[in-house]
């Protein structure tokens, strides 16, 4: 979807009354700080990189070195936006400080492909979004659908979880409403506050008319991977796991039902699969390592929690 946004702001600002303008210099100053840090943070990270030869090590080392950096760094839900001059979700559209486990993933992928700053923001800004257009109505917000698809065009991802689990593949099938979810989540979606309810009632006109799709995903059920263990061995070293949810009741809470709820990056290390993710559980809200046979086994009892997707990362040099 193609968005024209400048008549619209034409109209929010028109009659905004100070208040509701320091409210937004606020909140647009404080992302802006974040963002002016991250640029820091990324010059010194890849002098880092340059340092220790990682830019021409392996895919699986590369993948290591990112991902390991931000160990301990806390979870934040929505940590990422269009950037502080957005007049929907203003919050930067790249930071080191903080992550959910999506911005997570989209970090150390790009991080891990990319040769230099510039080519980690670009690839970055294709992972997150439609034809790498900045817009809350682009972003790949929805990962069977959006998010994987996306990757897998651009050449960074493969889905390969038939190639591991074979006949002991199974499948899914999930109706994802996207306008029905727009319509309930765009009051959270608007983080840039002035004339609030204006921009809520535009992203809900705006998205009326977005389609439902019925996403079919394939995973290896999570007792299949745990008596099975050995189709570890067919991993590749590097990629993404996602978390695959069956009969997970969320419809009513968020206007559709969903398919995947968590992803995190792994890698293969001294013949373990080592799962990296930005954990929101209660007491581990933060980036955090575990061999991904012990994550399966530690949520085998969650009714919800079907298996795992996975994708293969490609290794690819932008």
């Amino acid at each position: 979807m193609k968005l024209v946004v400048k008549p619209l702001l034409i109209i929010l600002f028109a009659g905004m009354a100070a208040p509701h303008v320091m409210a937004q210099v606020s909140s647009s100053a404080a992302s802006a700080v974040i963002e002016r840090s991250a640029e820091s943070d990324l010059h010194k990270l890849f002098n880092k990189a340059q340092e220790q030869g990682v830019l021409s090590k392996s895919l699986r080392e590369r993948v290591d070195f990112f991902s390991s950096q931000f160990l301990g760094r806390p979870y934040l839900g929505g940590a990422l936006g269009e950037g502080s001059n957005s007049s929907f979700d203003n919050d930067p559209l790249f930071r080191f400080d903080a992550f959910d486990c999506t911005t997570y993933v989209e970090t150390v992928v790009a991080l891990s492909l990319a040769s230099s700053e510039e080519s980690f923001k670009n690839l970055l800004t294709q992972i997150r979004y439609m034809n790498g257009q900045i817009s809350i109505f682009t972003r790949n917000h929805f990962t069977s659908i959006d998010w994987n698809p996306n990757a897998e065009r651009l050449g960074v991802l493969r889905d390969i979880t038939t190639d591991v689990g074979s006949s002991q593949t199974s499948t899914l099938e999930t109706l994802i409403e996207k306008d029905t979810w727009f319509a309930r989540q765009a009051s959270e979606m608007v983080k840039a506050k002035e004339n609030e309810a204006k921009k809520i009632e535009y992203i809900r006109a705006s998205t009326q008319n977005f389609s439902k799709e019925t996403a079919r995903l394939n995973f290896i059920d999570k007792k299949t991977l745990v008596s099975n263990t050995q189709l570890l061995r067919y991993f590749p070293k590097a990629g993404v796991i996602n978390i695959v949810r069956a009969n997970w009741k969320v419809k009513e809470a968020i206007g559709t039902a969903l398919d995947i709820s968590h992803q995190g990056i792994f890698f293969e290390r001294n013949g373990q699969i080592i799962f990296r993710h930005a954990s929101f559980k209660r007491g581990s809200q933060f980036v955090v390592e575990i061999p991904l046979i012990d994550y399966v086994k530690n949520n085998l009892g969650d009714s919800t929690f079907a298996g795992i997707n996975i994708l293969g990362l490609n290794d690819l040099r932008f």
